[in-house]
């Protein structure tokens, strides 16, 4: 159903199945045409497609001259902001994190647009990977920043997509913060481990009292990066807290969180 998109928000999840088992389904050869076609989709109309969406934000380090590693913000379904990654949080606060981390750290909106001023992601990694990619491309034209270290941290729908981009493409991603993740599909994550997934790091974190199926897909994820594929995970579920909001401790901890992931990479 199309209004099942939220995994927190539709009263009707609760009889979907849960989540966990998802990570044994293996993407077909049409998902991956799919993929294929939609990430080509993506590359040609890229140009026209930035016109028509609300511009980035970029928080560039006050001193040093780069390049900078980035921290790329994934938001939630219908979630992006212009004016940042959190809330409320003053320009000012989010400046203070880019100092503290010596990265850049950027944010743009989904890949597709809903047509009332939001965006979600596809959740077809082929094709977010690609956006993403040209996105930065793009932004690296007039900022000094290093696209091999690369580290993301999403919301929600952002943090599902920022798992499953991680796994499937390592070679461009150090790792990833997952604050909540749901989204409108199952997770497409890698199933196989290759030797760049052990330099990965990522935290799960989730409200211990939020929706069953946020609080069982972070444990999935948490289980399937560090048991499967061998990465390096922290989880923590925060005793409750049932809002699906980033957790509360973020402002803080962010930048040590982000710097981690990104230092294994230095």
């Amino acid at each position: 159903m199309v209004a099942e998109v939220l995994l927190t928000n539709v009263s009707t999840v609760a009889s979907r199945p849960a989540p966990v088992p998802l990570f044994n389904l293996r993407p077909t050869t049409m998902r991956h045409s799919i993929q294929t076609i939609l990430a080509a989709a993506v590359l040609l109309f890229a140009r026209s497609a930035y016109a028509e969406k609300p511009n980035a934000f970029i928080f560039t380090p006050s001193q040093g001259t780069g390049p900078f590693p980035v921290a790329l913000w994934l938001h939630g379904y219908r979630g992006y902001s212009p004016d940042g990654y959190f809330p409320g949080a003053t320009p000012a606060a989010l400046q203070k994190h880019a100092d503290k981390l010596g990265a850049v750290i950027i944010g743009f909106p989904g890949t597709t647009d809903l047509g009332d001023g939001t965006q979600q992601w596809s959740e077809e990694p082929g094709a977010d990977h690609a956006y993403i990619q040209a996105r930065l491309n793009a932004i690296s034209k007039t900022n000094r920043i290093d696209l091999t270290r690369v580290g993301l941290f999403g919301f929600s729908q952002g943090a599902m997509v920022a798992a499953d981009l991680a796994t499937l493409y390592p070679e461009s991603y150090c790792g990833a913060i997952l604050m909540s993740p749901g989204g409108m599909g199952p997770p497409k994550v890698a199933e196989t481990k290759l030797p760049a997934h052990s330099k990965q790091v990522f935290y799960c974190f989730c409200g211990a009292q939020e929706h069953p199926r946020n609080v069982g897909l972070t444990k999935a994820y948490a289980t399937h990066l560090d048991k499967v594929l061998g990465a390096h995970v922290t989880l923590k579920l925060y005793e409750g807290v049932s809002k699906h909001a980033r957790p509360a401790d973020f402002m803080e901890q962010f930048p040590d969180w982000m710097g981690a992931i990104l230092k294994q990479h230095e």
